[in-house]
């Protein structure tokens, strides 16, 4: 099968492959993935394309691997990619060495190297699942992790010490078991500690040593090197029983992911410094950001998918219905709507859906509290099928100027949308979507006067859509300008006054239109604004954001100047008079306003009410 690859696991064979040491010729990087199926052999009938899964792949740094299907399993749904991508190299090796070769059982007491590491840490948990007594290494610094693990005896990683003292903790009998990735005089030191019909593992790369010199050291111990990839070559089926039996006890919560640290494609070099100066704890994990060449697979990866659930919030508003509605058109079968309320307008078209053969719940929740959000989230995974997409629409207006927006006002706007959206990110993050929209407004981008609280909200929206992206979860924010005839802005009739500014709307028709063409694409904040360029560069009020689009202006010095030789030929009161009215021009195109709209003249600024008005 083919694999888009959305994230991949770092490992230590890749760092030494890089620096040129490793005793052997590779001719790729990456040995372990976790994405979704682009293709799939015509014998394969277990997978889908479009299946979110786990795999061990060499090369999987690539941004697609072609690899046999026995070495790929099911991603566990509660788990993200970047979390997936922990567990096949590191679980495997630790399940295979501990189960398979060591046999080991409940009782048996084992010495774990490096056991900070990604190999290390999965082999505590599996080693503890199995009820043996752990001995431990690691630097300093990432004992209070494995602490956390229920590590009782950590020693130093960095010295020998660790031998004698394991020996007096456990009266000189030793371990039954080394788990070793060292290398060096580490060697004997812990073959020291082993018993006398003791088992040695070797999962290291380098400075390994051979059975001879093994036993040339420690007679009468078993000794077995581990090597991973011999074994998917060799044994694919052993590889996906082993896969089979981890993923039973991540879905059981038995076994967690490891701690992991994210870096994109673009940071590569800094994820294997990191790696090389062993500043990680747990794992390293590369997301993988999709280019331009991948547009055809993200349009066939983004398709709506009947046998899936869409939630949409705001889903009974103007706003959320016609997304529905074209979701139902693309061959969703199941929406989710949720909001506060459901108008009798809104009834009359969910009515009409639920006669078109569209399964549709709607819940009477709101965003901001989380446990309502649960509800609704545990009523979808028990009643509905897999969630698969979120919109995020809900959102309201309270416009002032900033001194007259109070805390109450503040909250009022900012918690649909931040709250909102936080709540469902921190309730999704395990949950494989395909999408994750966010609608945003061009205020984040432009300014607005008197929405600072819109404003606000709608930058934390863009800035989550920047966070999820860097954890390798799907993630857009579109910045829209104002919809004609639905949503907030357009009942609160901001869309004279944006004309005003040569930024003009988007019908319902061409908004859905867009949202359709930008869920197949790759970006993460886009914005959607029809502009009447001519319009708003004329008024020479614009923001800086438009200063590349602005070919063309009059100096300031010159209508200085203008106005200068206007006032000077001018007797006192007329000069007053054109003063008087460059100000109120100035400061209507400041507010969006037209010069009928402001206060009379003798009004001061800090009576805001006729704003309002």
């Amino acid at each position: 099968m083919e694999i888009c690859v959305r994230a991949t696991g770092l490992n230590f064979i890749d760092i030494l492959d890089a620096v040129g040491i490793l005793p052997f010729d590779r001719n790729w990087f990456g040995v372990e993935c976790a994405g979704e199926i682009v293709a799939v052999g015509e014998d394969v009938t277990q997978f889908a394309v479009g299946d979110a899964v786990v795999a061990l792949a060499p090369d999987s740094f690539s941004q697609y691997v072609t690899i046999n299907a026995d070495l790929v399993i099911a991603k566990p749904p509660q788990l993200s990619f970047i979390e997936s991508a922990t567990i096949p190299a590191n679980f495997i090796t630790a399940k295979y060495a501990l189960h398979q070769i060591a046999q080991i059982k409940p009782g048996n007491s084992i010495l774990i190297h490096a056991a900070a590491s990604g190999t290390g840490m999965a082999a505590v948990q599996i080693a503890q699942q199995a009820g043996l007594e752990v001995f431990a290494t690691a630097s300093p610094k990432k004992w209070e992790i494995l602490r956390k693990f229920g590590v009782k005896y950590i020693f130093n990683s960095r010295n020998l010490d660790f031998s004698k003292q394991i020996l007096e903790i456990t009266d000189g009998e030793g371990v039954d078991f080394v788990l070793n990735s060292l290398s060096g005089d580490f060697i004997p030191a812990s073959l020291a500690v082993l018993q006398t019909n003791g088992h040695f593992i070797e999962i290291g790369k380098r400075g390994v040593f051979n059975a001879q010199q093994v036993s040339q050291v420690k007679p009468h111990i078993r000794y077995d090197l581990v090597d991973l990839m011999n074994v998917a070559q060799q044994q694919p089926q052993l590889v996906q029983h082993l896969l089979q039996r981890l993923m039973d006890k991540f879905q059981s919560g038995e076994l967690q992911p490891l701690p992991q640290t994210t870096f994109s494609t673009e940071n590569l070099v800094a994820a294997f410094r990191m790696m090389q100066q062993a500043q990680h704890t747990g794992k390293i994990v590369v997301a993988h950001t999709s280019t331009n060449k991948e547009q055809k697979l993200e349009t066939a990866l983004n398709s709506i998918y009947p046998q899936a659930t869409y939630l949409i919030t705001g889903g009974m508003g103007g706003l959320g219905l016609e997304v529905a509605e074209s979701l139902a058109k693309k061959g969703a079968k199941y929406l989710v709507l949720l909001g506060r309320t459901i108008p009798q307008t809104a009834q009359t078209r969910i009515q009409a859906l639920q006669n078109s053969g569209i399964n549709v719940t709607t819940f009477t929740a709101d965003v901001t509290q989380p446990e309502q959000l649960a509800e609704a989230f545990a009523t979808i995974e028990q009643n509905l099928p897999p969630l698969r997409g979120i919109i995020h629409a809900a959102g309201i207006l309270d416009d002032g100027v900033l001194l007259q927006l109070n805390s109450e006002r503040l909250q009022k706007v900012m918690a649909v949308k931040i709250a909102g959206a936080w709540n469902l990110h921190t309730l999704t993050q395990k949950t494989p979507l395909d999408y994750f929209i966010m609608f945003s407004s061009a205020a984040s981008l432009l300014g607005s006067p008197g929405q600072a609280n819109h404003v606000a909200a709608n930058t934390f929206l863009d800035t989550l859509a920047a966070y999820r992206h860097s954890q390798g979860l799907p993630a857009l924010s579109i910045n829209w300008g104002v919809w004609s005839d639905i949503g907030a802005a357009a009942k609160r009739g901001i869309v004279n006054q944006m004309s005003m500014r040569g930024v003009n709307v988007i019908t319902p028709t061409q908004g859905i239109e867009i949202l359709e063409y930008l869920q197949k694409q790759t970006v993460t904040q886009v914005g959607v604004i029809p502009i009447n360029w001519s319009e708003l560069l004329k008024q020479g009020h614009f923001p800086p954001f438009f200063a590349e689009f602005h070919t063309q202006t009059i100096p300031k010095n010159k209508q200085t100047s203008k106005l200068t030789e206007q006032l000077t030929s001018l007797k006192f009161e007329n000069a007053i008079a054109l003063l008087t009215n460059y100000l109120q021009t100035e400061v209507a195109q400041v507010l969006g306003l037209t010069g009928n709209q402001l206060p009379d003249t003798q009004v001061g600024f800090s009576t805001w009410e006729w704003i309002h008005s």
